[in-house]
């Protein structure tokens, strides 16, 4: 058996097609590499499986998990993180992008503050024309 993830990331999706990829490659894209990512499918009726599929085919840490039917979005969020093994959690999206230093610099900051329960980090909006705002 081997041994736990450091981090245990959740990414609940439902028909997430359109930004799933850019997302899978930002979080495999880490320079923090000790961790899972479990992607709990919500029976998605666009090509959401497919790419699933295509990257846990080509990355390890990848644990994709296809619902058979619509379970609601909370209680997907729940089940997925039921299925993290991690020491630590993060929840993902299928629409977010991430620096490729964050996994890095929340998990170094949980270690140097052991009373620290959440590390968040900044965060920007890009429009639909793939503008940044700054909230």
């Amino acid at each position: 058996m081997t041994a736990p993830p450091r981090l245990g990331i959740g990414l609940p999706v439902y028909n997430g097609e359109e930004y799933l990829a850019e997302a899978f490659d930002a979080l495999l894209g880490q320079t923090f590499e000790d961790f899972e990512l479990v992607v709990s499918d919500n029976a998605s009726t666009d090509g959401t499986r497919d790419i699933c599929r295509k990257y846990a085919a080509r990355d390890s840490r990848i644990r994709y998990i296809r619902l058979t039917r619509n379970i609601g979005a909370a209680p997907n969020h729940n089940y997925v993180f039921t299925q993290c093994r991690g020491e630590l959690f993060k929840w993902a999206s299928h629409d977010d992008l991430y620096a490729r230093d964050l996994l890095r610099r929340c998990v170094d900051a949980l270690d140097e503050r052991p009373e620290v329960i959440l590390a968040h980090a900044d965060q920007a909006v890009i429009d639909g024309d793939g503008k940044v705002k700054v909230p």
